[in-house]
């Protein structure tokens, strides 16, 4: 897009995006209150229809009303016009499994990070943090039934996929590089920013190197939907997972898998690999 396409500053548009968002949020959150109020007695379901209201109002309505404010060209905005090329779409499968082993051994490093003395009021609250987001994913996924999958596959994987792709790469992001920002450091901002919202520093490195492998797909691709793809795909396999292990009657932990560094150095060669056929294979960059 030109920035003639585009009105307001690029500080203007961030603005309002915030603005939105935060307005939404709010309205989200007391939404979400009223009803874990009505559904106590039913803690899974009450996770449920939250995270669905967070999805749709706190992330799918600030992206769009901010794209159709600033332009008169919100889908392109949001490169929601083109569909990646299908060699993509098989790397991007290929991707989410040969990264699995340094995936899972910088998530091992991050959550054993040790602070020093000076900051462990901080280590504690953040721990604390870990500790609750682990409970209520341990209530979301306690029910091994196949309904219960699917709910969650629907509502983890697909929707949370999308909605936060819609807002951080296509919108955040979007608006940072029409703006004149350097596309590689909006990357990184918007990575940076994606998973600090998720309030879990001992996950904090590799979900803000998940957030740059998004970025970079948009880039390579033109289309917001190869890290949705993406996103979605990494979603749903955690579900799997998790309600895999539930299923044969193994406990939900929260401790991260070490992969011997033979297979971790197997697994940064075959991501390189991956990525520059990635890069390779896509038809259209943008800025």
């Amino acid at each position: 897009m030109k920035r003639s396409d585009l009105v307001l500053s690029l500080g203007q548009r961030l603005l309002l995006l915030l603005f939105i968002f935060i307005v939404c949020y709010a309205i989200t959150a007391v939404a979400v209150g009223f009803i874990s109020g009505i559904l106590k007695e039913n803690i899974p379901a009450a996770l449920r229809i939250g995270a669905t209201l967070q999805d749709v109002f706190a992330f799918i309505v600030p992206a769009i009303a901010t794209a159709m404010i600033v332009t008169r060209r919100p889908a392109e905005l949001l490169c929601l016009t083109k569909l990646p090329v299908l060699k993509v779409l098989l790397l991007i499968v290929a991707m989410l499994f040969v990264s699995i082993p340094i995936q899972e051994n910088i998530i091992y490093w991050n959550y054993h990070v040790e602070l020093p003395d000076s900051l462990q009021g901080f280590s504690q609250m953040a721990r604390n943090l870990e500790d609750a987001n682990f409970h209520t994913m341990c209530t979301l996924m306690g029910n091994p039934s196949v309904g219960a999958l699917i709910v969650n596959l629907l509502i983890i994987g697909l929707a949370a996929g999308f909605s936060e792709e819609l807002l951080f790469r296509g919108c955040f992001q979007r608006l940072l590089t029409t703006g004149g920002v350097n596309r590689h450091l909006a990357i990184w901002i918007v990575a940076i920013v994606f998973s600090a919202m998720h309030f879990q520093f001992y996950g904090f490195v590799p979900r803000m190197l998940l957030g740059a492998y998004f970025g970079y797909l948009l880039i390579w691709t033109n289309s917001l939907w190869a890290p949705i793809l993406a996103h979605v795909l990494n979603n749903m396999m955690f579900v799997i997972v998790a309600w895999h292990q539930v299923r044969t009657g193994h406990a939900l932990t929260n401790e991260p898998t070490l992969y011997p560094v033979v297979y971790a150095i197997g697994s940064v060669i075959l991501v390189a690999a991956v990525l520059f056929f990635m890069h390779r294979s896509s038809s259209t960059k943008i800025s």
